[in-house]
């Protein structure tokens, strides 16, 4: 009888079953759903653009087809301005508010994401913002929350955040990406514990060793070619990281 590993015979002495990885799709505006997400997709639902003293707002452009019994994560994504920064941009939280109740009332998964990559000098507002956010949903709605990769090593971004799972993105981490990699890679340690091994965001054509995904307990997924090239697809079924 070939030995269990440590880890899968302390789960079957507790009486609990390892549970698999998920893996989820994101899926913007032209994208189509990959047949490995048919179980769940997370699906862009409204884009809000908030600059200078104006905010625009619009529903996704097409709809995938999803077959029936596809869980779905609605996601708000809010974008704020670098190019002309919004002007009292706290005056705006009652529309990402109420577009954010909107998305929720539209999820079957029991989820519904907040994808809002707010500035550094934002960030109380943007702490406020999930607060309220979670305040206002139904408690049967959990609350999920993307987080630029950076964000992983400042605690006042993710200490005591009120979402019910943070998503930091290690893909398009822009001019400091090749050191957070390698922290992402070497001293996972020093991340902040929400981005270690709950879930995370990464991309194919960003692709980070098996070990390194495995981590993770679910995986969001973002492909730039929005899914129509047949080589990303992650191999779901061994290591969690596309080939």
């Amino acid at each position: 009888m070939r030995l269990l590993p440590l880890m899968m015979c302390c789960a079957l002495r507790s009486g609990l079953a390892a549970e698999p990885q998920r893996q989820v799709a994101w899926l913007w505006d032209e994208a189509a759903l990959p047949t490995w997400s048919a179980h769940e997709a997370a699906l862009l639902h409204r884009h809000i653009l908030l600059s200078g003293d104006s905010a625009r707002t619009r529903p996704r452009m097409r709809q995938p087809l999803l077959p029936p019994g596809t869980l779905v994560t609605p996601v708000l994504h809010v974008e704020v301005s670098t190019v002309n920064p919004p002007q009292h941009l706290e005056q705006r939280t009652p529309l990402i508010l109420q577009a954010l109740r909107e998305a929720a009332a539209a999820s079957s998964s029991g989820w519904v994401q907040l994808d809002m990559e707010a500035k550094p000098s934002q960030r109380e507002l943007y702490r406020a913002l999930v607060h309220d956010a979670r305040a206002m949903l139904p408690p049967q709605i959990h609350l999920s929350v993307t987080a630029l990769g950076w964000r992983c090593r400042s605690p006042a971004w993710l200490d005591g955040l009120a979402a019910d799972e943070v998503v930091p993105m290690f893909f398009r981490m822009g001019r400091d990406s090749a050191a957070l990699r390698a922290i992402v890679e070497q001293s996972p340690q020093t991340l902040h514990p929400s981005c270690r091994s709950g879930s995370a965001g990464f991309s194919p054509q960003e692709a980070f060793a098996p070990e390194v995904t495995q981590r993770y307990q679910k995986i969001y997924w973002f492909d730039r070619h929005a899914w129509r090239h047949a080589g990303t697809t992650p191999t779901t079924s061994m290591s969690g990281t596309p080939p």
